[in-house]
Protein backbone atom coordinates (compact mmCIF):
# COMPACT_ATOMS: atom_id res chain seq x y z
CA UNK A 1 0.00 0.00 0.00
CA UNK A 2 1.65 3.19 -1.22
CA UNK A 3 1.16 6.51 0.54
CA UNK A 4 1.92 10.09 -0.32
CA UNK A 5 4.25 11.59 2.27
CA UNK A 6 4.44 15.06 0.78
CA UNK A 7 4.28 18.55 2.17
CA UNK A 8 0.74 19.61 1.39
CA UNK A 9 0.28 23.18 0.18
CA UNK A 10 -3.36 24.12 0.53
CA UNK A 11 -4.99 26.80 -1.54
CA UNK A 12 -6.15 29.36 0.99
CA UNK A 13 -9.77 30.26 0.35
CA UNK A 14 -10.80 33.91 0.20
CA UNK A 15 -11.15 35.34 3.67
CA UNK A 16 -9.22 32.51 5.37
CA UNK A 17 -6.33 33.48 7.58
CA UNK A 18 -2.82 32.23 6.90
CA UNK A 19 -2.67 30.98 10.50
CA UNK A 20 -5.55 28.59 9.85
CA UNK A 21 -3.84 27.43 6.69
CA UNK A 22 -0.70 26.58 8.65
CA UNK A 23 -2.75 24.81 11.29
CA UNK A 24 -4.35 22.55 8.69
CA UNK A 25 -0.96 21.76 7.18
CA UNK A 26 0.15 20.68 10.66
CA UNK A 27 -2.95 18.48 11.00
CA UNK A 28 -2.15 16.84 7.67
CA UNK A 29 1.42 16.13 8.79
CA UNK A 30 0.10 14.79 12.09
CA UNK A 31 -2.24 12.48 10.19
CA UNK A 32 0.70 11.16 8.17
CA UNK A 33 2.66 10.55 11.38
CA UNK A 34 -0.26 8.66 12.95
CA UNK A 35 -0.58 6.56 9.79
CA UNK A 36 3.08 5.53 9.99
CA UNK A 37 2.51 4.64 13.63
CA UNK A 38 -0.36 2.38 12.49
CA UNK A 39 -2.92 4.47 14.36
CA UNK A 40 -5.23 4.41 11.38
CA UNK A 41 -8.48 5.50 13.05
CA UNK A 42 -6.76 8.55 14.51
CA UNK A 43 -5.22 9.34 11.13
CA UNK A 44 -8.70 9.16 9.58
CA UNK A 45 -9.95 11.70 12.12
CA UNK A 46 -7.14 14.12 11.25
CA UNK A 47 -7.67 13.93 7.50
CA UNK A 48 -11.44 14.24 7.80
CA UNK A 49 -11.11 17.26 10.08
CA UNK A 50 -9.29 19.03 7.24
CA UNK A 51 -12.07 18.19 4.78
CA UNK A 52 -14.68 19.33 7.30
CA UNK A 53 -12.98 22.75 7.31
CA UNK A 54 -13.72 23.15 3.61
CA UNK A 55 -10.31 22.23 2.23
CA UNK A 56 -9.73 19.38 -0.19
CA UNK A 57 -7.00 18.01 -2.41
CA UNK A 58 -6.13 14.78 -4.11
CA UNK A 59 -3.45 14.10 -1.48
CA UNK A 60 -5.90 14.37 1.43
CA UNK A 61 -8.41 11.99 -0.17
CA UNK A 62 -5.56 9.67 -1.18
CA UNK A 63 -4.11 9.37 2.32
CA UNK A 64 -7.59 9.15 3.86
CA UNK A 65 -8.32 6.25 1.53
CA UNK A 66 -5.10 4.57 2.63
CA UNK A 67 -6.01 4.92 6.30
CA UNK A 68 -9.47 3.46 5.69
CA UNK A 69 -7.94 0.59 3.71
CA UNK A 70 -5.62 -0.27 6.60
CA UNK A 71 -8.64 -0.12 8.94
CA UNK A 72 -10.41 -2.72 6.82
CA UNK A 73 -13.12 -0.32 5.62
CA UNK A 74 -12.79 -1.07 1.93
CA UNK A 75 -15.89 0.87 0.86
CA UNK A 76 -14.60 4.04 2.54
CA UNK A 77 -11.18 3.50 1.02
CA UNK A 78 -12.57 3.19 -2.51
CA UNK A 79 -14.86 6.19 -1.98
CA UNK A 80 -11.92 8.42 -1.08
CA UNK A 81 -9.65 6.98 -3.76
CA UNK A 82 -12.36 7.80 -6.31
CA UNK A 83 -12.65 11.33 -4.93
CA UNK A 84 -8.88 11.69 -5.19
CA UNK A 85 -9.07 10.44 -8.77
CA UNK A 86 -11.18 13.46 -9.70
CA UNK A 87 -8.37 15.77 -8.60
CA UNK A 88 -5.28 13.73 -9.55
CA UNK A 89 -6.59 11.38 -12.27
CA UNK A 90 -3.19 10.34 -13.66
CA UNK A 91 -1.45 9.61 -10.36
CA UNK A 92 0.19 6.18 -10.60
CA UNK A 93 0.25 5.53 -6.84
CA UNK A 94 -3.46 6.27 -6.67
CA UNK A 95 -4.23 3.91 -9.53
CA UNK A 96 -2.13 1.17 -7.90
CA UNK A 97 -3.84 1.52 -4.50
CA UNK A 98 -7.28 1.64 -6.10
CA UNK A 99 -6.53 -1.66 -7.83
CA UNK A 100 -5.49 -3.15 -4.49
CA UNK A 101 -8.78 -2.05 -2.96
CA UNK A 102 -10.81 -3.43 -5.88
CA UNK A 103 -9.10 -6.79 -5.40
CA UNK A 104 -10.77 -6.99 -1.97
CA UNK A 105 -14.31 -6.66 -3.37
CA UNK A 106 -16.79 -9.52 -3.39
CA UNK A 107 -18.49 -8.44 -6.62
CA UNK A 108 -16.57 -8.77 -9.87
CA UNK A 109 -18.50 -6.77 -12.45
CA UNK A 110 -17.43 -7.10 -16.07
CA UNK A 111 -18.13 -3.84 -17.89
CA UNK A 112 -19.92 -3.82 -21.22
CA UNK A 113 -17.23 -3.79 -23.94
CA UNK A 114 -16.89 -0.48 -25.75
CA UNK A 115 -15.18 0.47 -28.98
CA UNK A 116 -11.52 1.43 -28.67
CA UNK A 117 -12.38 4.80 -30.24
CA UNK A 118 -14.56 5.68 -27.26
CA UNK A 119 -11.79 4.64 -24.87
CA UNK A 120 -9.34 6.90 -26.69
CA UNK A 121 -11.75 9.83 -26.61
CA UNK A 122 -12.43 9.32 -22.91
CA UNK A 123 -8.70 9.15 -22.16
CA UNK A 124 -8.11 12.37 -24.11
CA UNK A 125 -10.93 14.17 -22.32
CA UNK A 126 -9.71 13.20 -18.86
CA UNK A 127 -5.98 13.75 -19.35
CA UNK A 128 -6.21 16.87 -17.14
CA UNK A 129 -8.61 17.62 -14.26
CA UNK A 130 -10.98 20.58 -14.66
CA UNK A 131 -8.95 22.94 -12.48
CA UNK A 132 -5.82 22.30 -14.53
CA UNK A 133 -7.75 22.76 -17.77
CA UNK A 134 -9.01 26.13 -16.54
CA UNK A 135 -5.49 27.35 -15.84
CA UNK A 136 -4.20 26.04 -19.17
CA UNK A 137 -6.94 27.89 -21.06
CA UNK A 138 -6.14 31.09 -19.17
CA UNK A 139 -2.46 30.80 -20.05
CA UNK A 140 -3.26 30.01 -23.69
CA UNK A 141 -5.55 33.05 -23.85
CA UNK A 142 -2.81 35.32 -22.50
CA UNK A 143 -0.28 33.84 -24.94
CA UNK A 144 -2.67 34.36 -27.86
CA UNK A 145 -3.17 38.01 -26.84
CA UNK A 146 0.60 38.55 -26.66
CA UNK A 147 1.21 36.98 -30.06
CA UNK A 148 -1.54 38.95 -31.78
CA UNK A 149 -0.29 42.14 -30.12
CA UNK A 150 3.16 41.45 -31.52
CA UNK A 151 1.56 40.93 -34.95
CA UNK A 152 -0.20 44.30 -34.78
CA UNK A 153 2.83 46.28 -33.67
CA UNK A 154 5.59 44.31 -35.44
CA UNK A 155 7.77 46.33 -37.78
CA UNK A 156 9.15 43.54 -39.94
CA UNK A 157 7.50 40.97 -42.16
CA UNK A 158 9.18 38.09 -40.34
CA UNK A 159 7.87 39.23 -36.95
CA UNK A 160 4.35 39.56 -38.33
CA UNK A 161 4.52 36.18 -40.06
CA UNK A 162 5.74 34.18 -37.09
CA UNK A 163 3.54 35.94 -34.55
CA UNK A 164 0.47 35.36 -36.74
CA UNK A 165 1.26 31.67 -37.21
CA UNK A 166 1.91 31.29 -33.49
CA UNK A 167 -1.28 33.17 -32.60
CA UNK A 168 -3.40 30.98 -34.87
CA UNK A 169 -1.83 27.79 -33.48
CA UNK A 170 -2.42 28.88 -29.87
CA UNK A 171 -5.98 29.90 -30.71
CA UNK A 172 -6.67 26.45 -32.15
CA UNK A 173 -5.33 24.87 -28.95
CA UNK A 174 -7.50 27.25 -26.93
CA UNK A 175 -10.62 26.25 -28.87
CA UNK A 176 -9.83 22.54 -28.42
CA UNK A 177 -9.16 23.07 -24.71
CA UNK A 178 -12.37 25.03 -24.26
CA UNK A 179 -14.36 22.26 -25.93
CA UNK A 180 -12.67 19.69 -23.71
CA UNK A 181 -13.45 21.76 -20.61
CA UNK A 182 -17.11 22.18 -21.55
CA UNK A 183 -17.54 18.47 -22.27
CA UNK A 184 -15.90 17.51 -18.96
CA UNK A 185 -18.02 20.04 -17.06
CA UNK A 186 -21.21 18.76 -18.67
CA UNK A 187 -20.34 15.13 -17.92
CA UNK A 188 -19.54 15.86 -14.28
CA UNK A 189 -22.64 17.98 -13.71
CA UNK A 190 -25.03 15.55 -15.41
CA UNK A 191 -23.68 12.20 -14.26
CA UNK A 192 -23.12 11.01 -10.72
CA UNK A 193 -21.34 7.93 -9.48
CA UNK A 194 -21.53 6.45 -6.01
CA UNK A 195 -20.02 3.74 -3.84
CA UNK A 196 -22.16 1.13 -2.07
CA UNK A 197 -21.46 1.60 1.64
CA UNK A 198 -23.58 -1.17 3.16
CA UNK A 199 -22.21 -4.71 3.44
CA UNK A 200 -25.08 -6.23 1.43
CA UNK A 201 -27.62 -4.39 -0.73
CA UNK A 202 -30.73 -5.95 -2.26
CA UNK A 203 -31.46 -4.12 -5.48
CA UNK A 204 -35.18 -3.66 -6.11
CA UNK A 205 -37.28 -3.44 -9.25
CA UNK A 206 -39.00 -0.27 -7.98
CA UNK A 207 -38.32 2.48 -5.40
CA UNK A 208 -40.18 0.57 -2.71
CA UNK A 209 -39.07 -1.86 -0.01
CA UNK A 210 -41.81 -4.22 -1.20
CA UNK A 211 -40.44 -4.26 -4.74
CA UNK A 212 -39.07 -7.44 -6.23
CA UNK A 213 -35.43 -8.29 -5.55
CA UNK A 214 -33.48 -8.17 -8.81
CA UNK A 215 -29.95 -8.91 -7.65
CA UNK A 216 -27.57 -8.44 -4.73
CA UNK A 217 -24.43 -6.30 -4.55
CA UNK A 218 -21.91 -5.74 -1.78
CA UNK A 219 -19.86 -2.98 -0.21
CA UNK A 220 -17.37 -1.01 -2.25
CA UNK A 221 -18.85 -1.51 -5.69
CA UNK A 222 -19.09 1.59 -7.88
CA UNK A 223 -22.45 2.40 -9.48
CA UNK A 224 -23.86 5.08 -11.76
CA UNK A 225 -26.75 7.07 -10.26
CA UNK A 226 -29.56 7.57 -12.76
CA UNK A 227 -32.46 8.94 -10.73
CA UNK A 228 -33.72 9.75 -7.24
CA UNK A 229 -37.26 9.15 -5.92
CA UNK A 230 -38.34 9.34 -2.27
CA UNK A 231 -34.99 8.43 -0.73
CA UNK A 232 -34.35 5.76 -3.35
CA UNK A 233 -31.74 5.90 -6.10
CA UNK A 234 -31.94 4.23 -9.45
CA UNK A 235 -28.51 2.82 -10.24
CA UNK A 236 -26.74 1.09 -13.09
CA UNK A 237 -23.76 -1.24 -12.84
CA UNK A 238 -20.96 -1.35 -15.37
CA UNK A 239 -22.39 -4.60 -16.74
CA UNK A 240 -25.68 -2.85 -17.56
CA UNK A 241 -27.84 -4.10 -14.66
CA UNK A 242 -30.32 -1.50 -13.40
CA UNK A 243 -32.35 -1.31 -10.20
CA UNK A 244 -33.26 0.72 -7.11
CA UNK A 245 -31.35 1.05 -3.84
CA UNK A 246 -32.11 3.05 -0.65
CA UNK A 247 -30.23 6.36 -0.78
CA UNK A 248 -28.63 5.81 2.64
CA UNK A 249 -26.86 2.69 1.36
CA UNK A 250 -24.69 4.61 -1.10
CA UNK A 251 -22.51 7.69 -0.99
CA UNK A 252 -21.93 10.01 -3.91
CA UNK A 253 -18.30 10.29 -5.00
Amino acid sequence: MKMKMVMLFFVVLTGRLAAQHQELVSIFDEGNKLYLEKKYDEAVNRYESILNNGYESGEIYFNLGNAYFKSGKIQNAILNFERAKKLIPNDEDLQFNLQLAHAQLIDKVDPIPELFVYRWIDAALTIFPLNTMLWLMYLLFLLAMVLFSIFVFARTYEQKRYSLIGGIAVTVLLVIGTGNFLIQSYRESNTESAIVMTDVANIKSAPDKNGNDLFVIHRGIKVRVLDNVNQWNKIRLDDGKVGWIPSQQIEII
